[in-house]
């Protein structure tokens, strides 16, 4: 009986060995994996950038009546965004949620989106902003400067993954003459 108890711990001694071998061996794979998140190549350094940002930086309009302004926005190159009616429920619309103090927001409205064919998975049609988008806002500004304030929430994706959702702060100066 010590002799089959002694094979047996020699297995057992070898399995576990073996195990540690094969988890070892693997380890690698994963951690070049994780570095691929979101398209590969080198996004491991662009998933902390925000993959959208804000071109206006200065608006002068007619103080004390309804004037149409448009905030321009651009996704980087290899990037879309849903657009603010995507075709899922479940997808990450974005918004523009502005504050009130200041510059008074009397309506917004948002581009059409455009179509965009996913290149992995079912090959899923999305609507998307690529490149440059406008939201076009109606305001009525105060004579003098002003602040419109506020933030832009999207979520950036390339062609194979999305990045976590995120809120570009939106700081534009008005000036109402």
């Amino acid at each position: 009986m010590k002799k089959q108890e002694t094979g047996n711990r020699k297995q057992e001694t070898a399995f576990r060995g073996g195990l540690l071998l094969a988890m070892a061996l693997l380890m690698p794979v994963g951690r070049a994996q994780d570095i691929q998140f979101g398209g590969g190549g080198d996004r491991a350094a662009a998933a902390h950038k925000d993959h959208v940002r804000l071109a206006d930086d200065g608006i002068v309009v007619d103080a004390g009546k309804p004037q149409v302004v448009e905030l321009r926005f651009h996704v980087d190159p290899g990037f879309h965004i849903n657009s603010h009616t995507p075709k899922d429920e479940l997808l990450i619309p974005t918004v523009l949620k502005l504050d009130t103090a200041g510059v008074k927001v009397v309506s917004e409205e948002y581009p059409k989106g455009t179509a965009f064919r996913l290149t992995v998975g079912d090959g899923e049609t999305l609507d998307v902003y690529q490149g440059e988008f406008r939201v076009m806002l109606r305001v009525i500004v105060p004579r003098g400067a002003s602040t419109l304030t506020g933030a832009l929430r999207y979520q950036a994706c390339d062609n194979a993954a999305c990045f976590p959702p995120r809120s570009l702060p939106v700081k534009v100066a008005v000036t109402g003459k």
